[in-house]
């Protein structure tokens, strides 16, 4: 992939972002140093770098796509109180189990979305 400066203002907006951002989000990040930049091109970037694999998309159902600059193997968990994005980080990748407990198949890709509740919102209800 070609050298952009927008696209990498974009690539560097989603890894200083502390949680999994929107195209939005990013696109208001990326005006304070950009303001001529279009919310298409930010969305074209975004899928851009996804596609090769710099930054990773989060499809959640019902809202619109989150970004991660995380690329290590992790999963992702909603939370069901606050809306947050949460990375999870098991032992072992998922992918690697189900190839141990069915060798015949080839699974190739998944998305797995796990919900549940984030640690500030089990400290919340604990507190209540």
């Amino acid at each position: 992939m070609k050298y952009s400066r927008q696209r990498e203002l974009i690539r560097k907006a989603v890894e200083k972002s502390q949680c999994h951002p929107t195209a939005d989000a990013v696109y208001q990040e990326v005006r304070k140093k950009e303001p001529t930049i279009s919310l298409a091109t930010v969305y074209r970037n975004l899928h851009q770098l996804a596609d090769n694999r710099m930054i990773r998309r989060v499809v959640v159902p019902g809202d619109s796509e989150h970004f991660d600059h995380k690329l290590a193997y992790h999963e992702h968990m909603i939370c069901t109180q606050c809306g947050s994005i949460v990375d999870i980080w098991p032992e072992e990748p998922l992918h690697e189990q189900w190839e141990k407990m069915f060798p015949d198949t080839g699974i190739t890709d998944y998305d797995l979305i796990l919900y549940g509740l984030c640690c500030n919102c089990v400290k919340d209800k604990t507190t209540e």
